[in-house]
């Protein structure tokens, strides 16, 4: 291990020191809403739509940083973010009503926090020298909690779940000041867990939204190959 990461750092060092390489550092914010698959197949209708937002509040949050690697129009590296939704309550589910923590995972929780980690993959389809256009997949695990909306303690997600994986995908809109470049777009986001005590027990939930921030090349392109 500590001679392929020896080698993976005398292979960026010799890159970007050629100016082969770029290394960028992303800080983002954006906000959306949190569906489970329920609620999502019901957003067909405008009454889905508006029962969705009105009696389930699924607004969501959240928080991006990530460190990229790129070569010419390709980017590939590590992602974290923080999402935080609104209550998904539905008290009229009886499950899990012996199951504290099962319970409220599943049903009856005002809040949710999830923290995720991914390896990213983007493409420039489009690269101007002041303007691109950048779609991104994500794919990585998670932890977290949410809040039972009963008690209003934490519960946390590996107490009553394992095998969670989420996905993602972005449509990004870089805008460049020479290193640094605003970014926006939208997202989509899905989390997926499995319950520990029923192997058939999956859920899943789709976090749509839009992100606006900035990322920054670290390191000063080479004047030989500005163009």
């Amino acid at each position: 291990m500590k001679r392929l990461i020896t080698a993976i750092a005398a292979i960026i060092f010799t890159s970007t020191s050629y100016g082969q390489v770029q290394l960028y550092l992303g800080l983002r914010g954006g906000a959306g809403a949190m569906f489970s698959h329920e609620q999502l197949t019901g957003l067909t209708s405008a009454q889905g739509f508006q029962n969705a937002f009105e009696f389930n509040k699924t607004y969501s949050a959240h928080a991006k940083a990530e460190l990229l690697l790129g070569f010419r129009r390709l980017r590939i590296g590590y992602r974290f973010m923080y999402n935080f939704s609104g209550p998904d309550v539905n008290t009229a589910v009886s499950y899990f009503s012996d199951d504290h923590a099962r319970a409220a995972t599943y049903y009856n929780n005002s809040q949710s926090h999830f923290f995720a980690h991914y390896l990213v993959l983007e493409l420039a389809i489009i690269n101007l020298p002041h303007f691109a256009l950048v779609p991104g997949i994500a794919g990585g695990t998670y932890t977290g909690f949410k809040v039972d909306n009963t008690y209003g303690d934490n519960v946390p997600l590996s107490s009553s779940t394992h095998h969670r994986f989420t996905v993602g995908a972005e449509l990004n809109a870089e805008i460049k000041f020479g290193r640094t470049s605003l970014i926006l777009g939208p997202s989509y986001y899905l989390f997926c867990l499995q319950d520990k005590a029923n192997s058939d027990w999956r859920e899943y939930q789709h976090s749509l939204g839009g992100d606006i921030g900035l990322r920054f090349s670290l390191i000063k392109p080479k004047a030989s190959k500005q163009q």
